[in-house]
């Protein structure tokens, strides 16, 4: 069979760029550096000999500053050409998984055996397991199938592989290309400006938009797959795994971790020793060795949107919103409306119309308010790509309080103590990280070589956009009249 053929019976998704050309086999040309024939025949003006007694001025010595800066570029381009080069192995992958389903079709051949040949050939030469390789062909090709414009983004060096793995993975329930379509349209330009952690939890919230079954249905059938196993590790070690729903999970983690806090200044085990070793008194003995433990309850903040506890228990799309842990974790609606009605203290949260984040809460005491209003505000530590949770994190005055800074929410906000001592800290040559609040909430970072990161709380609640009416108006007669009324 011809290419022209080949091609032509192909979708215009499944016609590969797959590299042709023998040099690439060479890697990239910034990698191989010039051949020593493209210097000969270069035009570059031929070097003057120094005559005898010119005085050579002297070449200034770099600074640490200057190898510091050149290291950090070295490693930010080598990621993106690696990147790159993985999106290229990506497709040619893909393109080898396609080759082979064309062979198997052609021939009448069973396509699992055809897939584990052509798994082995190349795990072989490569001393890997024929199944991982089989595997990779596999994702390789429905990540060139189902999200081509990520895959696009990825060999672009525009977003790195944890952003599209993010994207594959909590996109998989998305069954038709539009939809999929809508999901990368959302997600690729976050994506360009932030962390795969965080893009996680935008992507979660943009799948509840665009997926069709409702999250009880969906739970129901994922709840009866709760399971526990156990994996064995080296050492004499094992990993202890439970599935079971996200309100539940998120509780004994906050319980274990309460507990391990507790245990006094005199012991020598880490918090993660003391949240293991308390989860197993609990689950062997049904209490903890340390009485004074045991009143230790969890304490899980969930977010449950009025529109979530005014709708029927029959219809689940609560108005087109979810309930969701601090996290972003999706709580369904049936646990929803039963911690509210079992719950004794109320928090309402005002949300920011445009913008979606916390702008406001209910409390009496004006000191616990403003807490409450930045913890729902920020959630997690403001720091750029830190996900450390807001109740684990400092409050930090922006412009220090000793400095004139005011205790007030333009002035405050969540930072982890790592990333609050890095904040503070005067680094070699008087360097320091520079903070400013752009407007309450919205945090401008600026490093010590210059780079400049801005970080907006959390989008809460729901974003409204300016009507078509209204922008048409404002455009051409200037203001909207007032009201009559």
């Amino acid at each position: 069979m011809s290419t022209e053929m080949q091609a032509s019976r192909w979708p215009v998704h499944r016609q590969l760029p797959v590299p042709l050309d023998p040099a690439a086999a060479q890697g990239p040309m910034w990698l191989r550096g010039p051949r020593p024939e493209d210097v000969a025949e270069s035009d570059a003006p031929a070097v003057t000999p120094v005559e005898a007694g010119t005085e050579i001025a002297p070449v200034p010595m770099p600074t640490v500053q200057d190898v510091r800066a050149s290291a950090i570029k070295i490693v930010v381009d080598l990621d993106a050409a690696i990147a790159g080069l993985q999106a290229m192995r990506t497709h040619a992958l893909a393109g080898l998984g396609l080759l082979a389903l064309e062979e198997t079709g052609d021939a009448h051949l069973d396509a699992g055996i055809v897939m584990r040949d052509l798994a082995n050939e190349l795990a072989l030469r490569q001393r890997r397991s024929d199944r991982t390789v089989e595997a990779e062909i596999d994702r390789a090709m429905r990540i060139l199938d189902e999200w081509p414009a990520t895959l696009r983004a990825w060999g672009e060096t525009r977003i790195h592989q944890g952003h599209l793995r993010v994207i594959a993975d909590i996109g998989a329930p998305l069954k038709t290309p539009e939809a999929r379509a809508a999901f990368e349209a959302a997600l690729l330009p976050v994506a360009e400006t932030t962390t795969p952690a965080r893009l996680a939890k935008i992507a979660r919230r943009e799948l509840e938009q665009l997926i069709e079954e409702p999250l009880t249905e969906r739970h129901r059938i994922a709840r009866d797959a709760r399971e526990v196993f156990v994996t064995d590790l080296a050492d004499a070690m094992s990993r202890l795994v439970l599935v079971i729903p996200t309100v539940l999970a998120h509780g004994i983690l906050d319980r274990a971790t309460e507990m391990a806090r507790a245990a006094g200044d005199d012991d020598p085990r880490t918090v993660d020793q003391r949240r293991a070793d308390a989860c197993c008194d609990l689950l062997l003995t049904g209490e903890p060795t340390d009485r004074a433990l045991a009143g230790i309850r969890a304490q899980v903040s969930i977010v449950i949107p009025a529109t979530v506890l005014l709708s029927d228990a029959s219809r689940d799309d609560g108005g087109g919103e979810s309930a969701r842990l601090r996290s972003g974790a999706l709580v369904d609606p049936d646990t929803a409306r039963w911690l509210a009605g079992v719950t004794k203290t109320w928090t309402r949260v005002f949300t920011d119309p445009v913008q979606g984040h916390v702008i406001a809460v209910d409390t009496y005491r004006p000191s616990r308010k403003v807490r409450r209003l930045l913890r729902e505000r920020d959630q997690r530590c403001r720091w750029p790509g830190c996900c450390a949770k807001a109740e684990h994190a400092d409050i930090d005055h922006t412009i220090a309080w000793i400095d004139g800074g005011k205790t007030t929410p333009g002035n405050l906000a969540h930072i982890c103590r790592r990333h609050h001592m890095l904040k503070g800290a005067t680094l070699p040559a008087g360097r320091r990280w520079k903070v400013t609040q752009i407007e309450p909430g919205v945090l401008r970072f600026e490093s010590p070589m210059g780079a400049v990161y801005v970080d907006e709380p959390e989008q809460v609640g729901p974003r409204f956009t300016e009507s078509y009416t209204e922008w048409l108006w404002r455009g051409t007669f200037g203001p909207a009249p007032k009201a009559p009324f």
